[in-house]
């Protein structure tokens, strides 16, 4: 008797340690990667309708023309164009998720400069994430034009793509010429 005590009290204190109590476990937090395929230049020329898009698609990127002494007005989208029937608007949900996204645009041509635009999105501190930015073209003059999203950039301010910290989510390069 003595030996089938024994052996139940046994059992059950392995199946109670085998137990574990899932609710206090944290839960796993997946943080799924948008997949970006495509990104778009929206530049229209201020004060007039007078756009132009150009595409970066699968590593490259179009080269874009512009005029010297002009300003222009830029929107910037990215898509995953994976599936050509279902093609995913990534931008909706940088501008949903604000506070964590921003666009940096480095640039090699000395003949530009980009600025956040005044109806560019705006994240809870009222800084712009740069969907909408400004450039203002000077001089004659050839380079690059690099778009960096960052995810959870640690600041949104600075002068390179080191100054932001985060992650990178998409770089792309567009060549550049000012004429």
């Amino acid at each position: 008797m003595k030996r089938i005590h024994l052996f139940l009290a046994v059992s059950v204190g392995v199946i109670l340690a085998s137990c574990k109590n899932d609710d206090d476990a944290a839960p796993e937090v997946i943080n799924e990667e948008e997949t970006i395929t495509t990104v778009k230049l929206t530049v229209t020329e201020s004060g007039t309708t007078t756009s132009q898009e150009y595409t970066w698609k699968d590593g490259s990127g179009e080269d874009i023309t512009l005029e010297a002494n002009k300003t222009y007005n830029a929107s910037i989208e990215f898509l995953d164009e994976s599936n050509p029937s279902d093609v995913e608007d990534i931008t909706e949900e940088v501008i949903e998720e604000k506070d964590e996204h921003f666009v940096f645009f480095q640039t090699t041509a000395g003949g530009v400069t980009i600025s956040s635009a005044s109806d560019d999105i705006k994240d809870s501190d009222q800084t712009g994430i740069n969907i909408k930015t400004d450039w203002a073209t000077t001089d004659a003059g050839k380079g690059t034009i690099k778009a960096i999203l960052i995810l959870e950039p640690t600041t949104k301010t600075g002068n390179s793509r080191a100054d932001f910290g985060g992650e990178t989510d998409i770089e792309v390069d567009f060549n550049v010429t000012i004429q």
